[in-house]
């Protein structure tokens, strides 16, 4: 802004326009944008910017940097996330609760292992062994399934008795002890999932209703087709997993690499492929059903949408995201987020936050940020040390936390006087780019919701606020 600012002296039609000017004369100027960047904007234009995204339930992402600060501050609302991509995906094998067609096809090829050559053996998948020991296990214990630790360990005694001795390349066997802990759970949803899931129903009526109003002309947001297919699948979802999913999620219809000659593997593919498509087809029919009780159209949702939603169910989620307009007011979430930062080891972040917020009011009271004057940096001090206390106030903090101020950080800030810096304008540049894509294609988790950076130290902390 500051180039911008000096190339207009030059060249009066670079002069930029400021967010209060677009609109002041199109006052629906970001209504058509599907998510708003916003940058360096003062405290009041980025609220009124904040407003118009609020009431168009448009993704926002606002960044500013400060000297050797950076602040990104993410408001995403409702936010669904169906491809989570975790850390340490979980493989779905079924162990437990085979699919008919694994079963026979286990019993025609391995149903007396005994007598397999030494090179297939070594080559049985180590899903099979898994339930062949399974299998063994739940005849000696009448029929149980082994979900606890010790009825666990007892399985991998099973899995031990299948070495043969002479035969060393057995990595067959390794791989079926390895998994014998992640493996023999059943694929039920988690405590996470399970809560949306139970307010999928309710939630896909509310939106259904707002589908309704759009469609009878009422202003619609971007987004919220996404939203109303996401709940109409979770909700689903619920419904398969109440009823023919006896309890649990969809097939993934994935394999895990193991040690398997290559006709074998893709045959075992093909199973869990078919099982995963024929839960599909049961989720696909509730959608038409609940579709159809909710007078939505028939094609919202697409197979492929259904297949990917399918696969992931294990890792949904949706996050919620407070609006800045609640971040300013009276008794926000962002006081007990902010003395909990200044608690800290190392509070830097919350000082940071509180400064910025001093800083931008210093700026909206005396037109320019504290320090920004030639020789005036010094006399700033006592100024923006008076605005940090009505924002500390602001925040609900007591006097304790409002005198944690170090007068050193205070003149620090001061000395950078509003300052742009390029590496952490190239930082905060990356994080951005990186959070606005997770918003767009609602994969991976995006932050929640505030995130600083202090330069000074290389230390970064996320604050939900």
């Amino acid at each position: 802004m500051t180039v911008l600012l000096a190339l207009a002296l030059l060249t009066p039609v670079l002069a930029p326009l400021w967010p209060a000017q677009v609109l002041e004369s199109q006052s629906d100027f970001l209504h058509a944008f599907g998510l708003v960047i916003a940058t360096q904007l003062p405290t009041r234009d980025l609220l009124q910017v904040a407003n118009i995204c609020a009431s168009r339930r448009i993704p926002l992402i606002a960044v500013h940097t400060y000297g050797l600060m950076g602040y990104l501050r993410i408001v995403l609302y409702e936010h669904p996330v169906i491809e989570a991509h975790p850390d340490h995906a979980m493989n779905d094998l079924r162990v437990l609760t085979p699919p008919i067609e694994l079963l026979r096809f286990i019993e025609g090829k391995y149903g007396n292992m005994d007598a397999l050559p030494n090179h297939d053996y070594a080559h049985i998948p180590y899903v099979v062994l898994l339930i062949r020991a399974v299998t063994q296990w739940s005849a000696a214990n009448g029929g149980q399934q082994p979900t606890v630790f010790k009825q666990k360990k007892e399985v991998r005694a099973i899995i031990e008795s299948y070495r043969r001795s002479g035969l060393q390349a057995d990595q067959n066997i390794e791989e079926a002890l390895a998994a014998v802990n992640t493996a023999l759970c059943l694929p039920v949803p988690s405590s996470s999932v399970a809560q949306l899931l139970a307010r999928a129903r309710a939630r896909l009526s509310e939106l259904a209703s707002e589908f309704h109003s759009s469609q009878k002309g009422a202003d619609d947001s971007p987004g919220s087709r996404e939203q109303l297919v996401f709940w109409l699948m979770a909700a689903a979802l619920a419904v398969h997993v109440s009823s023919d999913g006896n309890g649990m999620l969809p097939c993934v219809g994935t394999l895990p690499d193991m040690t398997a000659d290559t006709q074998t593997y893709v045959k075992l593919q093909e199973i869990y492929s078919r099982q995963a498509h024929a839960d599909v087809l049961a989720v696909q029919a509730h959608v038409a059903s609940l579709a159809a009780l909710e007078s939505l159209p028939g094609d919202l949702v697409s197979l492929d949408k259904l297949k990917l939603f399918c696969k992931n169910a294990h890792h949904l989620g949706v996050h919620s995201y407070e609006s800045l307009a609640a971040e300013y007011a009276p008794e926000s979430k962002a006081g007990p987020a902010i003395a909990q930062a200044l608690d800290a080891d190392n509070p830097s972040c919350g000082l940071l936050y509180i400064l910025l917020r001093a800083a931008q009011a210093f700026r909206g009271e005396r037109g320019h940020w504290p320090g920004a004057n030639d020789g005036e940096a010094e006399t700033d001090v006592p100024v923006l040390k008076t605005f940090i206390s009505k924002e500390m106030r602001a925040l609900g903090l007591n006097a304790e936390k409002s005198s944690s101020m170090p007068d050193d950080w205070i003149t620090e800030f001061c000395r950078w006087g509003g300052a742009e810096l390029h590496n952490i304008d190239s930082v905060m540049g990356g994080i951005a780019a990186q959070e606005a894509i997770k918003a767009v294609t609602r994969q991976y988790v995006p932050l929640n919701n505030t995130f600083i950076f202090d330069g000074s130290n290389g230390v970064a902390s996320t604050l939900e606020l």
